[in-house]
């Protein structure tokens, strides 16, 4: 086993259990340091966690990624959950209502595919859709950290694409708003609007998405298991329920804070300390005196994506398995701005046994909707005429939208269970986004290392967002903190196991 690299008597502490948490708790655990995870909810897993209802099994928030091959094969392999987290893959049918297109991009058609059925489907546009798709190939395989064993150090420096947003490379292609709607489609899976999302982010995006769209097997709780099972091997000191205090005492003379008080009247001495939450939690933690005025004016410039209004269905009859991206509109940004002109809603059906099945959509909705005027808590909700006619009508426009792709479904689908964006703040404080901050072209994100020295930010990825941009953020602020050595010995430990 690998020494850490501070004092026996400290412990690194990371922040938040989601699928970024766990695998810096888990690559920290590794190199033999003793590891404490905190997490706010009563449970760990953040997104990736499932729930039951009424015998059947859905999502919460993790419901397909960009494959199990490539950099995600690899990190699972060097985290030792290979074994454990599967993935089946899915087709996607792209429909857009108001231009009257249905595509289908079949199970394992690949990112090449997906290039030449979406070019077909629109004659007008096909050499610019064809472009797009190869400018989505480059960025991808130009991208740092997208093969693990390139162990090189990554250059970080803006390109030419990273600087242009969706919407300017989409007017140079000159395709029309059906066609960059359709290609560009998963920008619904990274929540920034197309205007402002630089090229490089949504591309990343939709590479890993066309070419490999999977489901994993046995949902997000398989993934969270296999975490399990791993940090017990390595004496992990879980704790739910449980947040940092604010820091009041100032950095020491080299910039450090090592004391960190917890809210359930503990305190740790930590060597370095590990935030894979909201850039704003970070904020209500530090210490005044590392409050600066540059790194504010960097956090009051974050816009949050979108979040989503859930429904879940169980179905009584046989289905097709695959994803559905419905759109209302065919303008990105008009979706994605939260105006409530036109939405998305995406709906993955999943098929039981003895001839059941799931139907869980999720339809594009700004942070806190319906709004301020509804009750604050889960239990007063509930009590709310007002809020629950609210999801009622919701739900019920979502099912007309799985009727109006599957009409074979009338008289089959029951409804489950539906939450708001009030919901999602329930458990993902402090805005309920779906992807955290946007990514604005142009704005440095904030990660890495913090104004306090040893306090790192790992839960904003600069490189893809969703679970594939989440745990390598994570392996990237790991590599950072731990220095080259340690992550050499690490990574190359991992990939070469048989």
């Amino acid at each position: 086993m690998m020494q850490t690299s501070g004092s026996a008597e400290y412990s690194t502490v990371v922040v938040g259990s989601g699928a970024g948490g766990l695998t810096l708790a888990l690559l920290l655990a590794k190199t033999g340091r003793r590891v404490v995870l905190v997490e706010s909810q009563r449970t760990i897993g953040g997104y990736l966690r499932c729930f039951k209802r009424d015998g059947f099994t859905f999502d919460t928030g993790y419901h397909f990624s960009g494959g199990f091959t490539g950099i995600l094969s690899q990190m699972l392999r060097i985290l030792d959950l290979d074994d454990a987290v599967t993935g089946t893959p899915v087709s996607n049918r792209i429909v857009l209502a108001e231009s009257g297109h249905d595509i289908l991009l079949p199970a394992g058609c690949g990112h090449n595919g997906a290039a030449q059925i979406c070019s077909r489907a629109f004659p007008a546009d096909e050499k610019g859709v064809l472009q797009y798709f190869e400018l989505e190939r480059s960025i991808w395989e130009t991208t740092p950290m997208h093969d693990l064993a390139d162990l090189s150090e990554p250059d970080f420096m803006p390109g030419t694409y990273d600087l242009l947003t969706v919407d300017q490379i989409n007017s140079r292609l000159g395709l029309s708003p059906a066609a960059a709607a359709c290609a560009g489609s998963f920008a619904m899976c990274h929540g920034t609007p197309p205007a402002e999302a630089p090229m490089t982010f949504h591309a990343r995006t939709g590479y890993a998405l066309h070419n490999d769209l999977s489901r994993p097997d046995g949902g997000g709780d398989t993934m969270i298991r296999a975490f399990l099972r791993e940090l017990e091997k390595y004496h992990v000191d879980i704790r739910t329920g449980t947040g940092l205090l604010k820091c009041t005492s100032a950095p020491d003379c080299n910039g450090e804070i090592h004391r960190i008080f917890l809210s359930d009247g503990s305190d740790v001495m930590a060597d370095q300390v590990f935030f894979a939450v909201h850039p704003r939690v970070v904020r209500d933690v530090l210490p005044d005196a590392a409050l600066t005025p540059s790194f504010l004016r960097r956090l009051n410039r974050l816009k949050e994506t979108c979040s989503f209004f859930c429904s879940c269905f169980a179905l009584d009859a046989r289905t097709e398995p695959g994803l559905v991206s419905f759109f209302s509109g065919n303008d990105l940004n008009d979706i994605l701005s939260g105006s409530g002109r036109s939405h998305s809603t995406g709906i993955l059906f999943h098929a039981g046994e003895n001839g059941t099945g799931t139907a869980c959509a999720f339809r594009t909705m700004p942070c806190m909707a319906p709004g301020q005027d509804y009750p604050a808590t889960h239990a007063e909700r509930l009590k709310s005429a007002v809020y629950q006619d609210f999801k009622a009508s919701v739900s019920a426009d979502i099912e007309r939208e799985i009727l109006q792709v599957r009409p074979e479904l009338k008289g089959h689908l029951r409804l489950i269970a539906d939450g708001s964006p009030l919901t999602c703040l329930d458990y993902d404080p402090p805005t309920g986004s779906a992807y955290g901050a946007r990514c604005v072209c142009g704005q440095t994100r904030t990660a890495g290392r913090l104004p306090v020295g040893n306090f790192y930010l790992a839960g904003q990825s600069a490189v893809s967002p969703g679970i594939l941009g989440t745990m390598s953020a994570s392996f990237s602020v790991f590599r950072q903190a731990v220095g080259e050595g340690v992550y050499r010995e690490l990574v190359l430990s991992g990939l070469e196991k048989s």
